[in-house]
């Protein structure tokens, strides 16, 4: 006989395996059935029936909650898709290195803001001191430039960059504004071929490619800045193509005029032409060096004279490497001319923490016949420099194609009182020469016929440089400078100067 207890755990035990065993309920119903119905506690059929169907209830109820959660989890996972799409569909915005950056989602349409500020101060000490040479103690602002580039349509890169600051006297201006095509790869070019148009200053050689707020120093080196500015430099209009590969880089632009009010008026503007190409043949992970060649010239000078008759003719001059004021020490006066042509060498190399370049320039000018005494000769000039730093930090200036050239140091562990990092420390120093002397006789006589006095100018720099970060950074230089030159009489109005300047700069 089962006892009461026996029957209640018979019973849970039953329901039990029934839960467990949801796909038979009529088997366990049939077993309640035939329990013993006379035995104590037992249940009847009409109970089994129901506590059966109550199972089955129970099984379609949970079945149904089963049903509901898999539709919530898909409605879940479905809008959390849609978010992300609708995330990933947003414009994205960076700071990198400080340049607020746009950019679509497919990566077709990009805009940057850009920005280069440069605040020098000076004092120099010049003997003799003469109205002619006094270079002018202060401050400038060098540059002072606000712009943007942009990419359009994936192809296609516009720039537009004003400039307030200037070089000792000059007025606010437009530095670059150009569009640029580059969607298509020749020739089985890895990078596109850039085909671009409007006003930009090409690289004319490798202290060029350097961007300025790269540079060793305040300024480039006089010969390289003179030649810079020949067919090149800040604002030249012109149209040009150009390539590169991993190692390489090859440019050439037809150039015109420099956009802005030139100081004497022109009825028919210079053309030119700018040609260079730039290789890194051994390259590792802690070295990269660089050869390279340039040749530019003008092709037609400017017409400064109005009606049938023209006057051409081109002036080689060039400040010291400073530029608090715009005097200049080395002049060749107007020479009368049909064209130029300057060539250029350059070599480079950094290994580790040690960076070494240095380039060198010849200027030939085609001189026209001005007058029953004109010279047969036609003028040549030349210039030069070597430079070289050591990083203190432990960067590197790595090698890049975009421009053939070395870029400048981004400290590894920016200034932080909190954290310890000091930034970037670099010790450089530079000798540069520029003679724009041609036949220029004997001192205490006058000039051979043709005979050209620019004078020469050597300068020795040291510099300090400090990079707190990769947008700001402080340069201090220490110059000597040495010019060499005689008047139409003979005379000596060459000049020793002593200068110390400081940059303050940001960019990005």
């Amino acid at each position: 006989m089962m006892t009461p207890a026996r029957a209640r755990r018979t019973l849970r035990t039953t329901a039990l395996a029934a839960l467990l065993c949801s796909a038979a309920p009529a088997a366990f119903a049939q077993a309640l059935v035939t329990a013993p119905p006379s035995a104590p506690g037992g249940i009847s059929q009409e109970q089994a029936l129901s506590l059966a169907a109550r199972l089955d209830a129970l099984e379609k109820r949970n079945d149904e909650l089963e049903a509901q959660v898999s539709d919530l989890k898909a409605q879940v996972a479905a809008g959390q898709g849609a978010i992300r799409e609708k995330i990933h569909s947003q414009p994205s915005v960076s700071l990198a290195n400080g340049r607020p950056a746009f950019a679509s989602a497919d990566g077709n349409f990009k805009f940057a803001l850009r920005s280069v500020v440069q605040f020098d101060a000076a004092h120099d000490d010049v003997k003799p001191l003469t109205p002619a040479n006094d270079l002018g103690s202060g401050t400038n602002f060098r540059r002072a430039r606000l712009g943007f580039d942009a990419t359009v349509y994936k192809d296609w890169n516009i720039g537009l960059w004003g400039e307030f600051g200037g070089s000792g006297g000059e007025s606010a201006g437009l530095n670059q504004a150009y569009v640029e095509y580059a969607g298509w790869k020749p020739f089985g070019l890895a990078e596109p071929l850039r085909l671009r148009v409007g006003a930009w200053a090409t690289p004319t050689g490798l202290e060029d490619a350097t961007s300025n707020t790269d540079s060793l120093f305040l300024e480039r080196p006089a010969a390289a800045e003179l030649v810079r500015n020949l067919a090149g430099g800040d604002g030249r209009t012109g149209a040009g193509a150009f390539a590169r590969g991993e190692r390489w880089y090859a440019g050439g632009v037809l150039t015109g005029k420099v956009v802005g009010v030139p100081s004497t008026p022109e009825f028919s503007q210079q053309s030119g032409y700018i040609l260079r190409v730039a290789y890194s043949p051994l390259h590792g992970a802690d070295y990269d060096t660089h050869l390279g060649a340039s040749l530019q010239g003008v092709l037609e000078p400017a017409d400064t004279a109005a009606g049938p008759v023209e006057v051409q003719a081109v002036r080689l001059q060039e400040r010291p490497e400073i530029r608090v004021s715009g005097t200049r020490l080395v002049d060749t006066g107007p020479i009368a001319s049909n064209g130029l042509q300057a060539l250029g060498l350059e070599a480079g190399a950094s290994w580790k923490t040690l960076y070494a370049a240095g380039e060198w320039f010849k200027i030939d000018v085609s001189r026209t016949a001005v007058g029953a005494a004109a010279s047969p000769f036609d003028p040549s000039f030349s210039g030069w420099y070597l430079q070289g730093a050591w990083t203190l930090t432990g960067e590197r200036h790595v090698w890049s194609s975009a421009s053939g050239g070395f870029n400048g140091i981004r400290p590894a562990r920016p200034f932080s009182l909190q954290n310890g990092g000091w930034g970037g420390l670099e010790l450089a120093a530079r000798y540069s020469v520029l003679d724009l002397n041609d036949r220029a006789g004997a001192a205490g006589a006058a000039a051979p016929l043709g005979g050209i006095r620019g004078g020469q100018q050597r300068i020795s720099t040291l510099g300090l440089n400090w990079y707190p970060n990769s947008v700001v950074r402080f340069l201090l230089d220490y110059q000597w400078i040495n010019v060499e030159r005689l008047n139409p009489a003979g005379a000596p109005i060459g000049a020793d100067v002593n200068v110390v300047s400081l940059r303050s700069q940001f960019a990005f």
